[in-house]
């Protein structure tokens, strides 16, 4: 046992009755797929993609975790795959999944997989970092111009870093009848309906309603920090936990609906420091808890035509309308405001949404290119 294992690690594509193998079939074994990887990498990773130089640690680091990921993917997708045996075929998959399109699921299904079907397109930003990461490395293996452009692969507004949103992504622009599937939800699973609500209610992301404990939430005006928000309402939601980066965000309650959500929520978890999740699940089984209902219950792009991310686009939507009682650009509203209205209101969605830059609400709200010169 001691001498084959010592075999086995000499050669890394040795199989057992069989001759030592040749570097190239070493190269091409699909069970050694990591192995391989690392070794282009130590070889090739410290290389700058065009210019005669280096690459800091940070970008070596992404590039190799964005490398690993993907292969972990086409190889759970069943696709029998080694580092240079990567094709046409594979970054076409990899697109096809990373941009959620439609019949995802029914793909996997084909190929035998137990890979889950994202319930979102990932960002276009990180979309185009990943097909440049992939166009380095086809270089490495000598195979230049495999990876085409993104729009090749994918709709142009799923890919183009354009900031703007040119397409109304909210549940009502769907004409997806909100009550009906949080019922349908609720139904299913009480515990994600009630996650799902408070999504729906504050703009929260997954993870933010998963981790949600409504004692620790509720501050009256005065309470904020000097500042914080340019809003009259009199009480906020103090939005921390999964918040990305840790980042804390203060969300306005605004209207009935919300204040009998944050009740709902508050008699679920009405202890010092509770959520509304589940208290025996580690956060990953909660998250993929609240996924795989959603999907059971039909909330995904190939059936509803919306994903839950579409719920932080109209709680957006629907903060704008508040504040300038008109709609927002994407959803055609008159985009004739002041110039001055119009910067205030971006800024205060982006600041309940979680940002600090209000040309983040142009992803949620359209352009504000048309609005009037302030005077």
């Amino acid at each position: 046992m001691k001498q084959k294992k010592k075999i086995s690690n000499q050669t890394e594509g040795w199989i057992p009755g069989k001759s030592k193998p040749t570097p190239e079939q070493v190269k091409h074994d699909t069970r050694q797929w990591k192995d391989a990887l690392k070794r282009i990498l130590r070889e090739h990773n410290w290389k700058h993609a065009t210019k005669d130089k280096g690459v800091s640690a940070r970008t070596q680091e992404l590039r190799r975790d964005t490398l690993f990921k993907i292969f972990r993917t086409l190889r759970s997708a069943r696709f029998k795959i080694a580092p240079y045996n990567l094709g046409g075929r594979h970054i076409e998959f990899i697109m096809r999944y990373d941009t959620a399109t439609a019949g995802m699921a029914n793909e996997l299904k084909i190929l035998g997989s137990k890979l889950e079907p994202r319930d979102a397109p990932l960002a276009a930003a990180t979309i185009q970092s990943n097909l440049s990461t992939l166009r380095t490395y086809c270089e490495w293996i000598n195979k230049p111009g495999m990876v085409r452009s993104a729009e090749y692969y994918a709709d142009k507004y799923l890919v183009e870093r354009t900031g703007n949103a040119t397409r109304d992504r909210t549940w009502s622009g769907a004409d997806v009848d909100r009550a009906a599937v949080v019922a349908k939800v609720t139904q299913a699973d009480p515990v994600v309906g009630l996650q799902l609500e408070v999504m729906m209610a504050f703009g929260l992301r997954r993870k933010e309603a998963v981790m949600f404990c409504p004692t620790l939430a509720c501050v009256p005006n005065h309470g904020l920090p000097d500042g914080e928000t340019s809003t009259s309402y009199l009480a906020f939601l103090k939005v921390k936990r999964g918040t990305k980066g840790g980042r804390l965000r203060y969300v306005a309650l605004r209207n009935e609906t919300q204040e009998e959500v944050y009740l709902r929520a508050l008699k679920a978890a009405p202890h010092p420091g509770s959520h509304i999740g589940y208290s025996g699940k580690t956060l990953k089984q909660a998250l993929d808890k609240f996924s795989n209902v959603l999907r059971a219950c039909g909330v995904t792009m190939d059936q509803l035509g919306v994903t839950p991310h579409g719920l932080r686009h109209e709680f957006a939507s629907d903060l704008y309308f508040d504040l300038t009682e008109v709609q927002p650009p994407v959803k055609g509203g008159d985009p004739h405001l002041s110039r001055e209205a119009m910067d205030a209101a971006y800024l205060e969605v982006a600041r309940q949404l979680g940002h600090n830059r209000p040309q983040i609400s142009h992803a949620y709200l359209g352009s504000r290119a048309a609005a009037r010169p302030s005077h």
